[in-house]
């Protein structure tokens, strides 16, 4: 029987991140789901005296589930549970005197299980390369929906952008002119938690090419400037029509389109999201100062470049070998941000 105190104490913590600290609503529904574990744990026990329940919680975790399925929690989602039952805790003891009893030292001790963290591994980094974009590039196209594919695999790469973003994009968040993308919510596409920038292009003339020819030909159709860019097939597949409505499932369309033209390129299948990695990975390795680098992360809308970095462009195997064996080959000085780079994506892939 699950405690009611503790169920609204849990949703006015969730009330005040949403109306007081302004978090997204897709962040409230995550917490939501993580906290779902901590009440299910304290069952009829107060929360204020969760330090007294066995087992503890993290080791609750490991054989935790509330949606029925078999297989224990993955360890991210352990890690996000334990993670936002701390800024819970931390918030309740500053607020709510019936949780004062709760020490830090014991919040500070809400981390996952060391055994339940997985072995490392070697992990190979997937993301589409720039050959491969211009393979799909490449492709000579027999109908109007391959021709919309070869654009949204370009598209995608030069601008790095989500692809829930792109299947949202009106028609006036494209300043090709000016190599800019604005991913302004208030303009019409939806950014993960609502972030707004103007972002830019990657200046790989071939592949701006393709994609000037589509934005030509909605120019020429006369679509609207709030007509979504990336504009839907008519049910023939023969034409395209306007329309500025983008249903959220949206994204599932660039999907199809991209198998679709991978295929017929003979190019790998990865998702639409490699597109992003593949334009980090390119950008990054072509940033030699600070500032560059800085740029880059921005470009992508992260909060740090640590984030671009270590989730997305670490040092592929063969980029890490070719850096190691020329070490020393010239004397030329390695320059140092290129050594910093690298000692990065090494820590970043033994983490």
């Amino acid at each position: 029987m699950i405690h009611r105190q503790n169920w609204i104490d849990v949703r006015e913590w969730l009330h005040h991140l949403e109306h007081v600290q302004g978090r997204h609503e897709k962040t409230i529904r995550k917490n939501w789901m993580y906290l779902r574990h901590l009440i299910e744990w304290a069952d009829e026990t107060p929360l204020p005296q969760a330090h007294r329940i066995m087992p503890t919680f993290p080791t609750y975790l490991q054989t935790a589930r509330n949606d029925g399925k078999a297989r224990s929690l993955s360890y991210i989602t352990v890690y996000k549970t334990l993670s936002t039952t701390r800024m819970y805790f931390e918030f309740a003891v500053k607020h709510w005197p019936r949780y004062q009893k709760l020490n830090a030292s014991w919040i500070d001790f809400l981390i996952p299980n060391r055994d339940s963290k997985p072995q490392p591994s070697l992990e190979d980094h997937k993301y589409y390369s720039l050959e491969e974009v211009r393979a799909i590039a490449a492709v000579s196209t027999e109908t109007l929906r391959e021709e919309r594919a070869k654009v949204a695999a370009c598209m995608l790469y030069l601008s790095g952008m989500r692809a829930d973003t792109f299947a949202s994009l009106p028609r006036q968040c494209v300043d090709l002119p000016n190599m800019r993308v604005y991913q302004v919510p208030s303009m019409g596409p939806r950014t993960k938690n609502n972030k707004a920038a103007i972002t830019y292009l990657l200046n790989i003339p071939d592949l701006l090419s393709i994609v000037q020819r589509w934005d030509d030909r909605l120019r020429q159709l006369g679509f609207a400037q709030t007509a979504l860019w990336y504009a839907p097939l008519n049910h023939d597949g023969m034409s395209i029509y306007e329309s500025a409505t983008a249903i959220k499932e949206r994204s599932g369309a660039i999907r199809d389109d991209i198998i679709l033209i991978c295929k017929k390129a003979g190019v790998d299948y990865l998702s639409p999201h490699r597109f992003r990695h593949g334009h980090i990975v390119y950008a990054r390795s072509h940033a030699r100062t600070q500032e560059e680098v800085k740029a880059v992360s921005q470009n992508v809308m992260h909060a740090n470049t640590i984030i671009t970095d270590q989730v997305y462009s670490g040092l592929t195997g063969d980029q890490v070998r070719n850096v190691i064996t020329n070490l020393g080959a010239s004397n030329t000085d390695l320059d140092k941000t290129e050594i910093l780079r690298l000692i990065d994506a090494l820590k970043a892939q033994l983490s």
